[in-house]
């Protein structure tokens, strides 16, 4: 797995052979990451043992650096799968209670939310839409700081074997 990878992909964070993990590419939400199979197949069933293999890994990686860029209250993985064209890939967000507090305030959710909530929201209030300059901006800065710790986290054995 290699940490700031020379890659054309400005949202790339780490790659492995079998696995890339990148910014979601229309988010405002800081640390809003993708981890997408680098197979062309879209349901777990078509991977091969090897990405299967790795796959847990590859999560628990992704779950520690938020842990260390964001502490957030918890790390939620989801697979949506329904857009053509793209990978099998989990969507990793950082909640934090800040996020939850927004969430309650919002008249169209729960008062009391929950995971669903959270993945919900955050598609709809922080993607789905280009990002302004600004906003790619603040972007950058967050897919470099998360680089940077990717590298760290990479340097210490006991974060990847």
């Amino acid at each position: 797995m290699t940490a700031s990878p020379d890659s054309q992909d400005a949202t790339l964070i780490v790659e492995s052979p079998r696995w890339r993990l990148g910014y979601r590419r229309d988010s405002r939400y800081p640390g809003l990451l993708i981890l997408s199979s680098q197979q062309a197949v879209s349901d777990f069933s078509e991977l091969d043992a090897a990405s299967l293999a790795e796959l847990g890994q590859q999560l628990r990686f992704a779950e520690k650096l938020l842990q260390h860029c964001y502490a957030p209250h918890r790390v939620v993985f989801y697979k949506l799968g329904f857009s053509a064209g793209f990978s099998l890939h989990m969507h990793i967000a950082p909640i934090s209670h800040a996020l939850l507090s927004e969430i309650a305030a919002h008249p169209n959710y729960s008062g009391d939310p929950d995971g669903n909530d959270a993945i919900l929201y955050l598609s709809r209030e922080y993607g789905e839409r280009d990002l302004r300059p600004e906003e790619q901006q603040a972007q950058r800065i967050e897919i470099a700081r998360l680089r940077e710790m990717a590298g760290e986290l990479l340097r210490q054995p006991s974060n990847f074997p």
